[in-house]
């Protein structure tokens, strides 16, 4: 019974050690100059919210009864436009195309570093369900 309370314990002070840590954010920066990890990461205007609005479910996924998540990777650049998009892992019956449609109509507030917009890296994970 002592030692159940003195593990818990110490798993309570590492978290309260570690956790300061996880909120000041370095900037990472992979070897095509692309921010990895930034100061202040890209978002999308309008939260999620905005994201709910564009999309649509596919008919043949809802059909099918298809459901799970599309992974999108993509950069935003400096004017927060949206490059490069790639599949990173797909559901199919429509709904990867629908992802990609959908994240084409987005808008981004770009990812800032010292102050200064940047390229940044980003992943989304959009989920369908029905």
């Amino acid at each position: 019974m002592k030692i159940k309370k003195i593990i818990n314990m110490l798993n309570y002070a590492t978290v309260l050690i570690i956790a300061p840590a996880a909120f000041s954010q370095q900037a990472v920066m992979d070897q095509d100059g692309i921010y990895l990890v930034c100061e202040k990461m890209p978002e999308i205007k309008g939260g999620l919210k905005a994201l709910s609005k564009i999309i649509k479910y596919p008919k043949e996924a809802k059909k099918l009864g298809v459901q799970g998540v599309v992974y999108v990777q993509f950069i935003v650049d400096e004017k927060g436009a949206v490059v490069d998009p790639k599949l990173i892992r797909k559901l199919g019956a429509g709904c990867d195309e629908e992802a990609l449609r959908a994240l084409e109509k987005l808008k981004f507030n770009p990812g800032y570093v010292q102050g200064k917009p940047v390229k940044a890296r980003f992943t989304l994970p959009i989920r369908f369900a029905l």
